[in-house]
């Protein structure tokens, strides 16, 4: 890679313009004729923009830079037990995603851009993901150790940009590249992982629970708390997902006994709306609320205005189910608010179904099917599949029961492919 080059690389990543770079030091004319390697720059000018860089001199005009793998390895080691990489360190990483290194030195690079762009710049991290798909295949021989990290900075990718199929299909291969730690704290975050996934997807969540359960078996094994305490909530969402009521208190009794000695305050809202999304099931709605009602006071307290979004769905659920349509509407109007304000287009979803059903109550059908109609198309964009299929299936059968059978074949169709 040419020097000018090498400038224009670390440059873009350090997101800056020319103008940026070369203030009080060059025109814009001539940085554009170094990077596009119509001039060579002088030592003293290289030194002057390295400084800008915030990147050694050397490391400029190291343009060759054969003996790669040494660093890689250092910045590799480094980035797995710190969790955090220089400047300099990840212009290196991102200069060498394209050339042609081995396998084992690239899954190294990509595991380290990925996890950090996941975490720090998103945008920065999806063509980074693109190019990684494209250079590295799942099936390709390569290193255990290095290759689990790989797949599970691409299972982070995926969970946090709620593409849970590809998130399920890099969370497998993470827990495969595992066989050889079977009982290992890596391997259970990887049965929790995987775990997670599943209860976003499934509707039947027995597989889930399983391997919850097997999680929380090596977490109690090597007391974990922090393993024990998660993997405990999720045991509890997934019971009372399938309606398992008894199974879902029992477990987030012992959630709350556990959470006593070992970080109760951040545990505290997530046990209140648990314990309140049961009640709800069981149609206890003054327990229902009352606990919803502690969550949000709860997260208010802790500067989480975000987080009431899901409290305030369940108080908007159980005061249409009470027909009480002024609290309703007053709870989601806040709810929608929220959406707005912190660009949460689940929920957002979640709403619409919710009015709809004031909508359906007092017989206005026309915007009861209005509503579902707008609620299927923006899960259907956002691939939130059990969401459309839910709300596809409720429309399908409002249609049905009024007799207009094309329609109701379309949202039955609807239903059968999400």
């Amino acid at each position: 890679m040419e020097i000018g080059e090498r400038i224009r690389q670390v440059r873009i990543h350090k997101g800056m313009t020319q103008t940026e770079l070369i203030k009080g030091i060059c025109s814009n004319t001539y940085i554009s004729k170094i990077e596009s390697g119509k001039a060579k720059p002088s030592y003293s000018f290289i030194t002057k923009i390295a400084k800008v860089l915030e990147v050694d001199a050397e490391f400029l005009l190291d343009m060759n830079m054969k003996n790669v793998e040494p660093d890689v390895h250092r910045i590799y080691e480094s980035y797995i037990s710190f969790r955090k990489i220089n400047s300099q360190d990840l212009a290196l990483l991102k200069l060498h995603s394209k050339e042609n290194h081995s396998n084992f030195t690239l899954i190294k690079i990509y595991y380290v851009l990925i996890s950090y762009y996941t975490a720090n710049d998103m945008e920065e991290a999806h063509p980074i993901v693109e190019q990684a798909k494209n250079i590295i295949s799942p099936a390709q021989p390569t290193f255990e150790n290095e290759t689990s990290y790989y797949f599970h900075s691409l299972y982070k990718y995926f969970n946090t940009n709620k593409n849970y199929s590809e998130a399920l299909f890099y969370a497998n291969l993470h827990l495969e590249s595992l066989q050889h730690e079977e009982t290992s704290l890596r391997a259970a975050k990887a049965y929790l992982n995987l775990a997670q996934v599943r209860t976003k997807m499934d509707e039947d969540l027995e597989l889930a629970r399983l391997y919850t359960k097997k999680a929380l078996q090596i977490f109690k094994d090597q007391d974990f708390k922090g393993g024990i305490a998660n993997s405990l909530a999720q045991l509890a969402i997934q019971y009372h997902r399938n309606d398992l009521y008894d199974d879902a208190l029992k477990t987030l009794d012992e959630l709350f006994q556990f959470s006593e000695g070992f970080n109760k305050d951040y545990y505290a809202p997530i046990l209140a709306y648990n314990y309140g999304r049961v009640y709800q099931k069981q149609k206890q709605f003054d327990q229902a609320a009352a606990y919803m009602l502690q969550s949000i006071e709860y997260d208010i307290n802790a500067d989480k205005e975000e987080e009431t979004i899901h409290a305030l769905e369940v108080l908007s659920d159980i005061s249409i189910q009470r027909k009480n349509w002024e609290e309703a509407d007053d709870y989601l109007k806040k709810g929608f608010r929220l959406t707005t304000l912190y660009n949460l287009p689940n929920s957002y979803i979640q709403l619409l179904h919710l009015r709809s059903q004031i909508y359906k109550a007092r017989f206005d059908f026309p915007s009861y099917e209005k509503e579902l109609q707008q609620a299927v198309q923006l899960a259907q964009k956002g691939k939130y599949s059990l969401l459309a299929k839910e709300i596809s299936t409720e429309l399908a059968e409002h249609y049905n029961e009024v007799r207009a059978y094309k329609m109701a074949a379309k949202y039955y169709q609807i239903a059968l492919l999400c």
